[in-house]
């Protein structure tokens, strides 16, 4: 038996804290699984609290103070940023240069391949086809309105004529495989003489199909005409020696068939001198020649 003030020992009187004796004995008289969920290992984290931002500072006498919300404000971006911008937008451009180089030198060798196959074949044509030219002969010239164009005494020098022309043509087609479509709408036929114009008419429209002879009548007329006094004494003594010369120039966009293709219109030029006996309906041709211009495939005679 040991006393109270005996020894170096000391008893503790036994914890008299409810809380704890409870905490103890529920712990060891209700054991658990999870040893978080006793009171004695709970622990309790929370979150720190931030300071408060520092107060705005103070505008001084002459100063404003804007407060502008966080999310309007921009960085302002380092002056890297402004020679990489540069550096790619040379590059860009570079880059822009060389592809419309490289489509335009497409596009030319592209012309130049086209232009190249359209001569191939142009020349193909020409070496099968053999193109030539038309022929056009003057049959018969009549000569209406010139009467007494000679005499001076019967008609005075300020007098005007109305002269007429009716051209038999003898058109030939010596091609055997292409055929010719005369546009009657766009020509224009005319007859001088001596440089003066007298009348103007048109060629008739019609195709003429491969190795095909045509004859047809071509007319002109003019009105108001005066003739010097030169001009006139000329006629007279051409008459009288049953030579009396005109020109006759035609000019007729035609086109050209080749089985069912047609090509552009391309313009025929004809100059042909007629020489007749004398000034009426019912002359003659003396003599009469006629030079044929076609621009297309080189027309060979």
């Amino acid at each position: 038996m040991m006393h109270g003030n005996g020894g170096h020992g000391r008893v503790h009187p036994a914890a008299s804290s409810s809380d704890f004796s409870g905490e103890m004995n529920q712990s060891v008289s209700a054991p658990s699984s999870d040893p978080s969920s006793s009171p004695l290992y709970s622990f309790h984290f929370e979150k720190p609290v931030p300071p408060p931002p520092p107060p705005p500072k103070a505008a001084q006498p002459g100063e404003y103070v804007v407060q502008v919300p966080k999310d309007k404000v921009f960085r302002v971006p380092p002056p890297e940023n402004a020679r990489l911008f540069e550096h790619y937008t040379r590059r860009a451009k570079r880059r822009r240069r060389c592809s419309c180089a490289r489509v335009c030198a497409c596009l030319l060798a592209a012309l130049l391949t086209l232009a190249v196959l359209l001569a191939a074949a142009a020349g193909v044509a020409y070496l099968v086809l053999r193109p030539k030219r038309p022929a056009y002969a003057v049959q018969a010239l009549a000569v209406s309105g010139l009467a007494g164009v000679g005499n001076a005494s019967s008609t005075p020098a300020t007098a005007a004529f109305s002269p007429g022309f009716a051209a038999t043509v003898r058109a030939d087609n010596p091609n055997g495989r292409i055929g010719v479509h005369y546009d009657g709408e766009k020509s224009l036929v005319s007859v001088s003489y001596d440089g003066v114009l007298l009348a103007g008419g048109a060629w008739p429209a019609f195709y003429q199909g491969p190795r095909n002879v045509t004859v047809f009548v071509a007319k002109a007329k003019g009105s108001g005409i005066r003739f010097s006094e030169s001009v006139r004494g000329q006629m007279a003594a051409a008459e009288r020696l049953r030579s009396v010369p005109f020109d006759v120039d035609v000019e007729v966009p035609v086109r050209l068939r080749i089985g069912r293709v047609r090509t552009w219109a391309v313009p025929a030029r004809a100059r042909c001198a007629v020489v007749v006996d004398r000034l009426a309906a019912d002359g003659k041709v003396v003599s009469a020649s006629c030079h044929v211009k076609v621009r297309f495939l080189s027309w060979r005679k």
